[in-house]
């Protein structure tokens, strides 16, 4: 829903480059990522950083998310996910890859690394699917940050590029900056809405 609200800033060049640092959110990259089939976790963790060092190159924060016994999202799968994420994350350390595993939701946290190392880095680029990283750089970070959001397509569907500096300096964003973050819980978005679904 909220992606559609915003407007996309012309295409960018996206990829393997030295001038850019990735902050990937990591449970969405998985769905991007071909699993091969009846291969060990060695082999899909060794795809899993193949793919993204031939997408993004060396300069990358992986950023995981972790649900807890006290998270809104308690159910055992997302329990036996967080456990796959961390081995994951450990195996990606080990090949020089930053990675994170955030308690609960990721999003926030990718936020937070984009905006604390925008002032050495400029020129960064967030990569997911979840439409929270497109709503909380707006609400959450300073007016002189820009950072390059991208929500890859798949098949047919393009590659959409977003500016939290041109979102932020929207008309729509503008009038409600103060309460984006409320609307986007009750439109049901995300675990940032727990209340709304179950």
């Amino acid at each position: 829903m909220f992606y559609n609200i915003f407007d996309t800033v012309p295409e960018r060049p996206v990829g393997n480059s030295d001038n850019l640092y990735f902050v990937l959110d990591g449970g969405s990259l998985i769905h991007h990522v071909v699993w091969p089939k009846q291969e060990t976790f060695g082999d899909l963790y060794t795809t899993y950083m193949s793919y993204n060092k031939r997408h993004y190159g060396d300069e990358i924060t992986v950023v995981f998310d972790e649900y807890t016994e006290s998270s809104v999202n308690p159910n055992v799968i997302e329990r036996q996910r967080s456990f796959s994420f961390r081995k994951l994350a450990g195996y990606l350390e080990n090949v020089c890859i930053c990675t994170f595993v955030a308690t609960d939701d990721a999003d926030v946290h990718i936020v937070k690394t984009t905006t604390e190392t925008y002032e050495k880095i400029k020129k960064q680029v967030v990569i997911g699917q979840d439409v929270d990283i497109l709503v909380l750089p707006t609400a959450l970070t300073p007016d002189y940050i820009d950072i390059l959001m991208l929500k890859e397509g798949k098949g047919k569907v393009k590659d959409r590029f977003y500016s939290s500096k041109d979102l932020q300096n929207s008309n729509l964003v503008m009038n409600a900056k103060k309460s984006i973050l409320f609307v986007h819980a009750i439109s049901g978005c995300d675990t940032v809405s727990g209340f709304y679904g179950k």
